[in-house]
C-alpha cells in the first residue's frame, strides 16, 4: 500500500464528525421542554378548575348565608335594634365553606344585609370569596283596623267604661307618626240586640269616627285570622311565650337585673311605661300565645297577645299593643286598659263581648304597629334579589 495513502486514511479517520450525541440531547431537552410543558398545563388547567369550583362554592356560600338570615330571624331584632345598628352571624356549610354575615338596620322596617362566602380557605392560593348583598324588610302582618273594639257577635259596654277610637299615641310615647280615627265599635250588627250600651257616667261610652260601625267584614271570621301574607296560626307559631290553657296571672310586670331585661321569665311582657331613664325592658315586644281560657288581674305589659280561647281581665290590667281573641272579651271590677286595638272572634257566638266596670280601650296604631312590627320575620325586598359586592 502507498505509505501515503495509508496517512491520508488515518487522517480522515480521526477528523470524522459524530452526529448521534446531539440528536439524542436535543432529543431529550425537546421531550423534557414538552413534559415541562404539559405540567404546567396541566397545573393550570387544575388550579383554573379548582379556582372555579372555589368561586362557585364561595357564591353558594354567600347565598346561604342571605337565606339563613331569613330563617333564623329573631323577631325581637325588631325593636331592640336602632337605625345604624348591626348584628353579626357565621355559619359553615357541610362542604366546607363558610358564610359570615352582616345585618344593618336601616330606617323604618328595612335592614342591609352583607353576606360573605369564603370556600377553599385551607389553601390560600385556591381559596375564593364572594360578597352578596341584599335588601330586606318586615313582612308586617296586614291588619286592617276597623275600629278600637273589632267583634263578632254581640257586645256589651257598660258602667264607667269607654271605648274610643281616636287614634293617640300611648301615655308617655314619643316618635309616633300620625294616624287616621276609626269607629269606636265596629260589628256586623249594631242594632239594640247585638249592641248595649247601659248606665254610662259623665260621658258617652263609645267613641271615634264613626261611633259604631256595622260591617260585614266584622261579620266574616277571615278578618279575624287572615292577615296579608300571614295569619293567626303564623304568629301564633312564632310565639315567644305559650301559656296552657285555664291559666290566671297576677303580677306580670317587666323584670330587670342589672341592665338586662329579663326576657326569658314568662311573666315579663315588656315595659309599656316611658320612664325616665328608659328601662331595658321598653323596647322589648313579645308574642304570647294562649292555649284557652285566659284570666289576667293587676298586671302589664306590651306586644301581641293571642287567645284560643275567651280572654278575662281585671284588677287594672294595662295593656298596649293588639290582642286577638279567639273567643270573647270580658272586663270586671277595675277592669284593664288597652291601648292600641282588640279584635274578638267570638267564634261560638254563645256569650257577649263584655266591657264595664273601669275599662278602656283606646285605639292607638303606633301601639298596634309597634305590637305587629316585633312579630313580624324578614323577606326580601324582591324576590330573590341580591347583587354580588364583591
Amino acid at each position: 500500500m502507498n505509505p501515503h495513502t495509508e496517512l491520508d486514511m488515518q487522517v480522515h479517520t480521526r477528523r470524522r464528525s459524530g452526529v448521534a450525541l446531539p440528536m439524542v440531547l436535543s432529543a431529550l431537552v425537546l421531550i423534557g421542554v414538552l413534559i415541562a410543558g404539559v405540567m404546567f398545563a396541566s397545573v393550570q388547567e387544575f388550579r383554573i378548575g379548582a379556582n372555579t369550583q372555589h368561586q362557585t362554592r364561595a357564591a353558594t356560600a354567600a347565598e346561604f348565608g342571605l337565606n339563613r338570615v331569613l330563617v333564623d330571624w329573631n323577631p325581637a331584632s325588631n325593636t331592640t335594634m336602632l337605625t345604624g345598628d348591626t348584628l353579626k352571624r357565621s355559619y359553615t356549610l357541610s362542604t366546607g365553606g363558610k358564610a359570615t354575615v352582616l345585618v344593618t338596620r336601616l330606617p323604618g322596617s328595612f335592614f342591609w344585609v352583607a353576606s360573605e362566602g369564603e370556600a377553599g380557605a385551607s389553601r390560600v392560593d385556591l381559596s375564593s370569596r364572594r360578597v352578596f348583598g341584599s335588601l330586606l324588610r318586615l313582612d308586617t302582618p296586614e291588619i286592617a283596623f276597623l275600629g278600637a273594639l273589632t267583634g263578632r257577635g254581640n257586645v256589651t259596654v257598660g258602667g264607667s267604661a269607654l271605648i274610643s277610637g281616636y287614634d293617640g299615641p300611648p301615655s308617655g310615647w314619643t316618635g309616633c307618626p300620625a294616624g287616621a280615627n276609626v269607629a269606636g265599635v265596629a260589628l256586623g250588627d249594631t242594632t239594640p240586640a247585638a249592641l248595649k250600651v247601659n248606665g254610662c257616667s259623665g260621658s258617652t261610652c263609645v267613641l271615634g269616627i264613626p261611633a259604631y260601625l256595622q260591617t260585614a267584614v266584622a261579620q266574616d271570621t277571615s278578618t279575624y285570622f287572615k292577615y296579608g301574607n300571614s295569619n293567626y296560626s303564623l304568629l301564633a307559631a312564632s310565639a315567644t311565650k305559650v301559656i296552657p290553657a285555664g291559666t290566671t296571672l297576677a303580677g306580670v310586670t317587666p323584670v330587670v337585673v342589672g341592665a338586662t331585661c329579663q326576657t326569658g321569665l314568662l311573666t315579663n311582657w315588656g315595659d309599656p311605661s316611658r320612664t325616665t331613664p328608659l328601662s331595658p325592658c321598653t323596647r322589648y315586644f313579645p308574642t304570647i300565645h294562649a292555649l284557652g281560657n285566659l284570666h289576667i288581674t293587676g298586671s302589664k305589659g306590651q306586644g301581641l297577645l293571642l287567645v284560643d280561647g275567651d280572654l278575662q281581665l281585671s284588677g287594672g290590667f294595662y295593656w298596649v299593643g293588639m290582642i286577638v281573641v279567639r273567643g270573647t272579651l270580658r272586663t270586671t271590677g277595675a277592669g284593664a286598659g288597652i291601648i292600641g286595638a282588640v279584635m274578638a272572634a267570638n267564634v261560638r257566638l254563645d256569650d257577649d263581648i263584655t266591657v264595664t266596670g273601669n275599662s278602656y280601650i283606646r285605639y292607638s296604631s303606633c301601639g298596634a304597629a309597634s305590637a305587629l312590627q316585633a312579630s313580624a320575620m324578614l323577606i326580601p325586598v324582591k324576590e330573590r334579589a341580591w347583587v354580588e359586592v364583591f
